[in-house]
């Protein structure tokens, strides 16, 4: 099967020589062919590498065999920071090639005297030092937590006294691990160690959801740092003569704070700012809260703060930028809720009411507001989910056929597998998503058939690459993928497929 390599990159040759001898309607001609035999060959070249080594699993495969998924993937999910597939892959882990990659990406940087944000891959740490010892702003995902120690000793040697948990997300407080010989109180919402604890009891759940493995995720509360100081609404610390405000609003968790510092004039935004549109809306999560969400950065706008330290993306030192950023976000929020009560009370059907969203100009082309990680229709989703009961509005949905079932009788009726092969194929480039439900129902309805594993991967492999796509919805349409192709590679290793 190595033999596949060498005929890829002849291939290649043959095309460029093609596009430099050949007539122009003879060119066109080869290019679609050797394009065509150049996208089996990679296909045929990413199943042999997936089944020659255990360390190229069938994830791997499909981003041999499609080099545009990775770049994908990182427009939106190194939320603003640098990139590591050691840790997006293993959050929950402080694996060695995770710590690895937080030493080499990771840096230090002073923003205002006695204050330091560290920018760690995917999340940031913030650092203050007062009289009586450092007060940090959440603790990075597992694998930070030595990095932080190391970072923070390169500019101070003040002990910790004490650290703050925004929200108990992995990216924010799984690091404290690594922090704890100067024994620091660490504070956060009262809800926050219930977060904790489901975590422990869905650990399947929550690594399916994330696309982690389910072997790192904490099997009992001995493996997590809990808070030793818990509040509700608003508390002030005071720490070193100087005052730290802990506000509590839900927002991306039901125990999410943010940390205003009157004395610096300094806000740490935790998730509440993000940079571009925020994660909102997302469909592999619980609840979100727009509403309290808007209403926090409303409360922080209203600082008028000199200095804005975010968990994800750069700080922020322009007053007027700052305020007018807040501002527009909330803004943006309250439109989408808005907009999307005043359907609901219409009586319109569900899945209309987000396709109604006619967003604003202003907010649409606003730089802060990029959809890269979910999107405008997710958050509207997000808002209905919080108000109205799981049907839909659709009669048949209330008691349904499986989707599997559905799906068997729609490629019967279309005349089987390949009929639906050939009319996902004819709408890529002019309906990708009636494409999607296309390959859905060939899939789920045969899902052991050649052609529909093939169908599958190849439209949402297309869809990945499309600028439009956002973060959450390019890793559920490769955990799809990655199901596929693990069939594929069964049927290459299985007795009956022979060998070359």
């Amino acid at each position: 099967m190595k033999h596949w390599f060498g005929r890829l990159a002849w291939m290649t040759l043959g095309v460029a020589l093609g596009a430099l001898l050949l007539p122009a309607g003879w060119q066109a001609a080869m290019q679609k062919q050797s394009a065509e035999s150049a996208a089996g060959l990679r296909e045929r070249a990413a199943l042999w590498a997936a089944s020659q080594s255990e360390r190229v699993d069938a994830r791997a495969s499909l981003f041999v065999e499609f080099p545009g998924i990775v770049p994908a993937i990182q427009r939106g999910g190194a939320f603003g920071g640098t990139f590591s597939r050691a840790i997006a892959t293993d959050i929950f882990n402080a694996s060695e090639e995770g710590i690895a990659d937080a030493r080499r990406l990771s840096r230090i940087e002073a923003v205002a005297p006695n204050t330091w944000i560290i920018y760690l891959p995917l999340v940031n740490v913030v650092v203050f030092e007062t009289e009586a010892g450092l007060v940090l702003v959440d603790a990075g995902m597992a694998a930070a937590g030595p990095v932080i120690r190391e970072l923070i000793a390169s500019v101070t040697d003040a002990s910790i006294h004490t650290i703050i948990y925004t929200h108990c997300h992995v990216d924010h407080a799984y690091g404290t691990w690594a922090l704890m010989a100067d024994n620091p109180n660490i504070v956060a919402q009262a809800d926050l160690p219930a977060c904790f604890d489901r975590y422990i009891e869905l650990p399947g759940s929550l690594a399916k959801y994330m696309g982690q493995p389910v072997s790192s995720l904490r099997q009992t509360q001995d493996n997590l740092i809990y808070p030793t100081q818990t509040f509700r609404g608003e508390m002030t610390l005071s720490v070193g003569r100087e005052d730290f405000v802990l506000r509590a609003r839900p927002g991306e968790t039901e125990d999410q704070l943010y940390v205003w510092v009157p004395g610096r004039q300094a806000l740490a935004t935790a998730d509440y700012y993000q940079g571009f549109l925020p994660n909102t809306g997302n469909g592999k999560r619980v609840q979100r809260y727009p509403e309290e969400w808007a209403g926090a950065l409303r409360e922080m706008a209203a600082e008028n703060a000199a200095l804005l330290l975010p968990a994800h993306g750069e700080a922020l030192t322009d007053s007027e930028l700052i305020q007018e950023n807040l501002t527009v976000l909330a803004e943006a929020l309250e439109w989408v809720i808005d907009h999307t009560k005043a359907e609901l009370n219409k009586g319109t059907r569900q899945d209309l009411v987000y396709r109604s969203l006619d967003v604003p100009g202003h907010l649409l082309t606003h730089p802060t507001l990029n959809q890269q990680y979910v999107s405008w229709e997710d958050i509207s989703k997000m808002v209905m989910r919080r108000y109205v009961g799981w049907w839909d509005d659709i009669p048949s949905h209330w008691t349904s056929a499986s989707f599997d079932a559905q799906s068997a009788v729609i490629t019967e009726l279309a005349g089987g597998v390949a009929a639906l092969d050939r009319r996902a194929r004819a709408l890529l480039e002019t309906d990708i998503v009636m494409a999607s439900h296309i390959a859905d129902w060939a899939w789920f309805g045969h899902p052991g058939d050649p052609l529909a594993q093939r169908l599958l991967i190849d439209v949402y492999a297309h869809r990945i690459v499309n600028i439009d796509s956002n973060t959450q919805e390019i890793l559920a349409w490769l955990e799809a993928m990655t199901q596929a192709r693990r069939l594929q590679l069964a049927a290459e290793t299985s007795p009956a497929a022979g060998s070359e």
